[in-house]
């Protein structure tokens, strides 16, 4: 079966370039069309697959940018700590002739979407790890109210609010005392940031329920921001109202075969050791 690829590449790394175009000529004779760009100026494009040669962060970026298209995508670490991007890059052609021989395996994870108001327009973005709301205070104590399937939740009096996916659950909510949930289940995790009440802990939800938060600030104007996956920031009025929910097509993730999420999970954070 001959495939189409793309290889996006994070152009502030050294050789990722260089590794790029060696990946692309390497697909290309082995019959498989192949497309090259770096990722801030990658576009959405139809292919059998895409690499993402960088850290995380380019793999997060990558992810926004091919999956609304439903395109399986894979990370090769350039980075430090490399989570998501749990190949290296010696094993590149092993994993392509592995595609090549088998076909391309992948495991399904929920997308965060989240709709809201920005400068008077609607706008819908999603996020693979999570999306934070927070004062643009410096720190300043925000009140978020919460609402699940519109009943009330909770109001929490804290530095923010995480709203993470599974996959992110290792991220910016790990650090904030949130739990590690296993990657590939349905779920949602609410995360406060220092919350002033010591029982508002993170909470769980089904990837079924809609969120609704709403943060008030009375420092800076009421300004609040909204920050997507880290990359994605966003100056929203005081009482803006953001909707979180399932976005409707998954996170196709590229298996490694020879690799287990312990075994990530022992190696990147030392987990049980």
């Amino acid at each position: 079966m001959k495939y189409s690829a793309g290889i996006i590449y994070n152009k502030n790394k050294p050789n990722a370039k260089k590794l790029a175009f060696t990946v692309a000529a390497w697909l290309k004779n082995n019959k498989c069309r192949a497309f090259v760009s770096d990722s801030h100026s990658a576009k959405p494009k139809k292919a059998d697959f895409v690499l993402s040669i960088g850290g995380d962060g380019t793999m997060l970026k990558v992810i926004r940018t091919f999956s609304p298209l439903g395109v399986p995508v894979k990370g090769i670490n350039l980075g430090s700590l490399g989570f998501l991007t749990d190949t290296a890059t010696n094993e590149i052609f092993a994993l392509l002739n592995n595609i090549f021989k088998i076909g391309i395996k992948f495991e399904k994870r929920v997308l965060l979407s989240a709709e809201f108001t920005y400068n008077g327009k609607k706008i819908k973005t999603i996020a693979a790890n999570d999306c934070v709301v927070r004062s643009l205070s410096g720190g300043k104590l925000i009140t978020i109210d919460v609402s699940t399937d519109k009943q009330f939740t909770a109001e929490y009096k804290c530095d923010g609010m995480i709203i993470a996916t599974p996959t992110g659950s290792t991220a910016y909510s790990l650090a904030a005392s949130g739990p590690i949930v296993y990657p590939n289940l349905p779920v949602f995790i609410i995360t406060p940031i220092s919350p002033h009440t010591l029982t508002q802990r993170p909470m769980i939800l089904s990837d079924k329920n809609n969120i609704v938060v709403s943060a008030k600030n009375k420092h800076n104007n009421g300004k609040i921001l909204l920050s997507i996956d880290g990359q994605e920031n966003y100056s929203l009025i005081n009482a803006s109202k953001v909707k979180f929910s399932l976005y409707k097509k998954p996170l196709k993730l590229i298996k490694n075969g020879s690799k287990s999420y312990f075994e990530t999970l022992k190696k990147k954070l030392h987990w049980s050791v």
